[in-house]
């Protein structure tokens, strides 16, 4: 028989239905960021909920504090990566890691480099898996490392599913970006425009000085890009020869993927 001392005490009828309510206002405010509205400002979203401003501040604290929203600073807010182990359950139910991961090692085996999946998440690129190189000197990651998609490989065939009002949003969202310096948007739109026509995109020194890049795009059912695979690899190895090499495979591979998910070219 439990003891008294463990039993939680009943919940009165007024406080269950605030806990409701309140549970009710914060998925209403979840519910308002989307692929169009990635980060949101406290006014934009007590204008949109109709929540009070004080009440909703103390919802968007709560859900910071539990890493389901980021304080992004100045009043404004986007989703938090705690959004990602919600993902790893869903991928239960669909599975791209599953499908992804017997590719990315046919890959890895080909070249011995390391070989990411990765996904958007608001305006930022996450790395879902990897599989590692297994030489000596070799690019090193882990899942939910992230990075802004302006810049990498990845990034560029992510943002080349954008349309053009997408791009000319997230440009206004980063025109210049703090830690990375000025965004260079010439060299970004040709790197967006040159992934949409390749098919793939080759970054070498953007990341990070030492490492290359080759990403190709992973396709939903209705041909939207969801995910990118990439080789990547020290630049001290990233010879012509590797780069066609590379480009072939993770181009086939992410073509590959895409099938598996149901997407007919």
């Amino acid at each position: 028989m439990a003891s008294p001392a463990l039993k939680s005490p009943p919940i009165a009828a007024g406080e269950n239905r605030y806990a409701v309510e309140a549970v009710t206002r914060a998925a209403r405010v979840l519910a308002l960021f989307d692929r169009a509205r990635p980060r949101q400002s406290l006014a934009e979203l007590a204008e949109q909920s109709g929540v009070p401003k004080l009440t909703l501040r103390g919802i968007l604290d709560t859900l910071a504090a539990h890493d389901l929203l980021v304080d992004d600073g100045g009043g404004f807010y986007r989703l938090g990566y705690a959004w990602l182990r919600f993902a790893d359950v869903r991928r239960n139910q669909f599975d791209i890691r599953g499908a992804a991961v017997p590719i990315m090692r046919a890959i890895r085996d080909a070249v011995n480099e390391t070989v990411i999946l990765s996904l958007r998440i608001g305006d930022r690129r996450v790395h879902l898996d990897y599989v590692e190189s297994t030489q000596p000197i070799r690019r090193i990651t882990q899942p939910g490392h992230e990075g802004p998609l302006h810049v990498g490989a990845a990034g560029m065939v992510l943002m080349s599913g954008f349309s053009e009002d997408e791009i000319a949003a997230y440009r206004a969202r980063h025109s210049d970006v703090s830690g990375d310096g000025a965004a260079d948007w010439p060299a970004i739109l040709d790197g967006i425009a040159a992934a949409r026509r390749d098919g793939s995109s080759i970054v070498a020194g953007k990341v990070n000085v030492h490492t290359a890049a080759v990403a190709a795009p992973v396709r939903s059912y209705n041909g939207e890009i969801i995910a990118t695979l990439t080789i990547s690899c020290p630049t001290d190895r990233f010879t012509q020869e590797l780069s066609d090499r590379c480009v072939a495979l993770v181009t086939d591979g992410a073509s590959k993927l895409s099938r598996s998910l149901g997407y007919a070219p």
